[in-house]
């Protein structure tokens, strides 16, 4: 069960949080978005996932949310976590994303223009392969590689292999009687 938070605390996580404002007894964001409806269903789904609902007002062209645990009559880590999740899913409906500063952008002007270029996950080597067939990634494998050994239905069942060292003869079978000889 989350625990409820102090001035102190709330103010602290308010300042990583964009737009949210209030204090220990709730806290709220206004927003402003396109595609209401879209933004509305993925926080509903959210809160379902939390089990945490928030206060929701339409009003004008905004969303005002609203939170706080009712059941212990203020703010809890439960009301931060979803204020976060709201960011992100806000963030993701107006097709924005923030990027390793902290800006937001859209997501097309972050990508428009850019090449992103993978380097290698292993450093080459030209000299050391000159000539020769570099390795590849997965070597092929033959087929009984790390098999073991052929195991094969006995061909008499009923018969124990012997031991190496003491057989017959290399191969033969011992056959093993089921009555006693009497001396």
């Amino acid at each position: 069960m989350s625990s409820l938070l102090d001035d102190g605390l709330v103010t602290d996580a308010l300042h990583g949080l964009t737009g949210w404002s209030g204090d220990a007894t709730k806290i709220s964001r206004t927003v402003q978005c396109e595609d209401q409806d879209a933004l509305l269903a993925s926080v509903a789904e959210s809160a379902d996932a939390l089990d945490h609902h928030p206060e929701i007002d339409r009003t004008g062209g905004g969303i005002t949310f609203t939170l706080w645990t009712h059941s212990k009559g203020g703010v809890t880590e439960l009301d931060i976590a979803l204020a976060s999740r709201i960011d992100d899913l806000l963030l993701a409906v107006c097709h924005q994303e923030r990027d390793a500063l902290g800006q937001v952008h859209g997501i097309d002007e972050l990508s428009a223009g850019r090449t992103v270029i993978a380097e290698p996950a292993y450093p080459e080597e030209p000299d050391r392969y000159e000539g020769a067939n570099p390795p590849t990634i997965n070597e092929p494998a033959t087929p009984r590689q790390d098999a073991g050994p052929i195991v094969a239905p006995d061909a008499e069942p009923g018969t124990i292999e012997p031991e190496p060292g003491n057989a017959p003869a290399p191969g033969m079978h011992e056959r093993v009687s089921k009555r006693r000889r009497r001396l």
